[in-house]
């Protein structure tokens, strides 16, 4: 009898309004946007999920793969029969934080030559996921028992990858090698616009801003950028790219990366928040990603694609947002 009255006082906690996260029943026109979104555009990011798709998927994914041809009208629809939308709210509040990433690009080669001098690493000989190994630093310094994948031209650019995830480096002849996460030496992630504020470094307010004071400052940029312990190990991956923690390949502006505490992967949802520009983003996204500052019930990043321009727009997003979780009804 104590255990059940227990259980019942977590059950009662679990539906109060002062709850991390909680889920509540909306319908389709208390969503913001929700009519106006091009749901042809969002088909093949979740068309990727579906090909992985988890359990409680499964029924939904095989109806959809009867209305891959639909127009954006009869996507709509059949989203709407087919799923139910939840405000998410947490502590009582439906804002949290949504950024930005996007697939970083780096300049390069096969083989060390003279304007490449920085080493992307793969996987050590001797990795064990979770374990703690060299930083940063030692990493840089003593190098490591790890296979080099190419050569990076600038070390502010690959150090930008590590915090992206993923990227790609085009060589002087054209060719483009994709890299993708691998691994990590085991280190919590730190914020490299932290770092220079904790170093007394102001009006650094956005990634362009500070990708270009560490590349105009190369002495003081390697010593802060050494701050961030956390180091990544890449992999070469051919084909598309690239590829999220969900292992499909992520949509720009389709695809956002999640904190799985609350959110599991692969989880259909509707954003609502702005660009930096304050473009209004309304739109059906898909949880594919993760990332080691992405922590929190309301907390998305949205990925941009690839580019300078997607890197300029992700450098600079740091708006308030809400989502909706839209679950399968079966």
């Amino acid at each position: 009898m104590r255990l059940k009255f227990l259980l019942l006082c977590f059950l009662l906690s679990a539906c109060s309004g002062g709850r991390a996260i909680r889920l509540d029943s909306v319908s389709w026109r208390e969503i913001p946007g929700w009519q106006n979104d091009n749901f042809v555009e969002v088909l093949p990011a979740i068309l990727r999920t579906c090909e992985r798709a988890p359990q409680d998927m499964i029924r939904f994914c095989q109806k959809l793969n009867n209305h891959v041809h639909d127009d954006n009208v009869a996507l709509r629809q059949f989203f709407e029969q087919n799923l139910k939308p939840y405000r998410v709210t947490s502590y009582g509040s439906p804002q949290g934080k949504i950024t930005g990433y996007y697939e970083a690009e780096l300049t390069g080669s096969r083989e060390r030559e003279n304007g490449a001098q920085v080493p992307i690493y793969g996987l050590p000989d001797n990795y064990r996921a979770g374990h703690k190994t060299n930083t940063r630093a030692e990493i840089e310094e003593q190098c490591v028992d790890a296979p080099v994948i190419a050569w990076a031209d600038d070390p502010v650019e690959l150090f930008i990858m590590h915090v992206q995830g993923s990227g790609r480096l085009t060589t002087v002849d054209g060719q483009v090698i994709h890299l993708g996460y691998a691994g990590n030496n085991g280190y919590p992630f730190k914020g490299i616009g932290t770092i220079l504020k904790e170093e007394g470094i102001q009006g650094l307010n956005s990634m362009p801003q500070i990708r270009s004071w560490l590349q105009n400052n190369p002495i003081e940029a390697q010593k802060y950028m050494r701050q961030n312990k956390r180091y990544i190990y890449f992999r070469e991956i051919f084909g598309d790219t690239p590829y999220g923690t969900a292992e499909v390949v992520l949509t720009p502006e389709r695809s956002v990366a999640v904190d799985t505490d609350y959110i599991p992967m692969h989880t259909l949802m509707f954003l609502n928040t702005t660009k930096p520009d304050k473009t209004p983003v309304r739109k059906m996204v898909v949880a594919q990603d993760t990332g080691a500052a992405i922590k929190g019930p309301i907390r998305a990043d949205y990925f941009f694609g690839h580019g300078e321009g997607a890197f300029q727009m992700a450098g600079q997003m740091n708006q308030v947002g809400t989502y909706y979780i839209l679950k399968p009804k079966d």
